[in-house]
């Protein structure tokens, strides 16, 4: 069998992925591929037990894989779409980690029809095979799309316990159609299962091999996000969306901003000496005495345009009345593209915020420039601005919000930069 054919085909799926659907275009370009007779069609195997690879079937990708028109010929358009739909089955297991994931259930026959129910559903029914298992021939059990394997596997569970319960009770009622296709599945062969057949070799790796493979796995998730456009990540199914920003929220350094606020405003005092004839010297023994005094001016920006959240506003007026209390003066100006409101803090935060407007950082900088002269400028926004055009002349914060700008495109803010995670 010509593997070269095979690969050239495997190539021409990723080029329509990359047109069709980018993000598994983008995640399947970094996974390995590799052409064998070693398995029966199509699967996911280990790769040197540090990564996961797509290993096809030459056979089976040139045969069973093929759709044949009514004068006998291969129908190209509709085979093309089997193996788009074939390799993308693929791609969805791996990002959604079922292979790693074997051990976990103990009916391993219910684990591999969950996992297909749960990849298959992001998929064209005219992309899968006659034998792919859907959530069509199940229509008396009411599972929901859009849901994941923990739940599918829960849901099937139930049923089979409850078919146990009945056939104990040797109740003569004949079983529904949902629950004969269940029977089916768990009795007869399927060749889409048996694609999970190398499964339980991920069993046999150490904690921290798996480790390693979920690393990869996830780097090749979050540069996936990165490379692709917003509104294509967008357009993924929301399911996916919602594990996706699971898998990127962990994968973020999850700093204290409170201790990083407190660590700043804490290092930018002020010192002033002051001779006093209360306190002589100690090393020379004459009066007057030197008598040190720290003072702290924090200019505090809040953002107002609109898409900063209530919840963090007080978290962050909470962490500012400690400083208030360590004898801080802090003065805050409200501002969208301009200024709406200034006023020294006095430990009670604002009953309402000024503005709401959109966002311009250049009015604050200029008037900690030219008026209060703070010490330090701490800024609370989600960092969706243009780069201000004032540079400041005071050590900065940017106290960014939970939702706001990612730490991947945030260089146009001058200074340091936390994340309120």
């Amino acid at each position: 069998m010509d593997h070269q054919k095979v690969y050239d085909q495997l190539a021409k799926i990723s080029i329509k992925l990359m047109l069709k659907e980018p993000f598994f275009g983008h995640f399947f370009s970094s996974i390995v591929k590799e052409i064998s007779e070693k398995i029966s069609s199509i699967n996911i195997s280990l790769n040197r037990k540090q990564t996961i690879k797509i290993v096809v079937n030459p056979y089976y990708w040139q045969n069973v894989l093929s759709v044949l028109a009514i004068n006998g010929e291969i129908d190209e358009l509709e085979t093309q779409k089997l193996r788009y739909g074939a390799i993308k089955h693929q791609i969805l297991h791996i990002i959604l980690k079922h292979p790693m994931r074997y051990l976990e259930f103990g009916n391993k026959k219910l684990f591999h029809i969950a996992a297909d129910l749960t990849v298959n559903q992001y998929i064209e029914s005219d992309e899968l095979t006659e034998d792919a298992i859907t959530l069509k021939p199940f229509p008396e059990f009411g599972m929901k799309k859009g849901q994941g394997l923990d739940y599918y596997y829960k849901q099937l569970s139930d049923q089979l316990d409850g078919m146990a319960k009945s056939d104990n009770a040797q109740e003569s009622e004949e079983q529904n159609q949902s629950q004969q296709e269940l029977k089916n599945l768990m009795d007869q062969p399927n060749e889409q299962l048996d694609q999970h057949d190398n499964w339980d070799d991920f069993s046999d790796i150490t904690k921290a091999e798996q480790k390693i493979i979920e690393d990869a796995i996830n780097e090749s998730l979050i540069q996936t996000v990165n490379r692709v456009k917003k509104d294509t990540f967008g357009s993924l199914p929301g399911f996916l969306k919602s594990y996706l920003n699971v898998v990127i929220d962990t994968k973020e350094p999850h700093i204290n901003w409170k201790r990083i606020l407190r660590i700043f405003t804490a290092s930018s005092t002020r010192t002033q000496l002051k001779n006093t004839i209360r306190r002589p010297s100690k090393r020379y023994g004459t009066s007057p005495g030197i008598k040190i005094h720290s003072k702290q001016k924090i200019l505090v920006a809040i953002d107002t345009s609109g898409s900063v959240k209530e919840d963090e506003l007080h978290a962050f007026f909470a962490e500012l009345y400690h400083i208030w209390k360590q004898g801080a003066e802090i003065r805050i100006v409200e501002c969208d593209v301009k200024i709406q409101a200034n006023y020294l803090y006095k430990g009670i935060p604002p009953n309402q915020i000024s503005g709401r407007g959109g966002t311009n950082f250049d009015a604050p900088l200029q008037y900690a420039n030219d008026t209060y002269l703070p010490d330090a400028i701490v800024y609370f926004t989600d960092g969706h601005a243009e780069k201000p055009t004032v540079t400041t002349r005071r050590p900065i914060l940017w106290m960014i919000s939970k939702e706001g700008v990612s730490t991947e495109a945030w260089d146009h803010l001058p200074g340091k930069k936390v994340k309120m995670n």
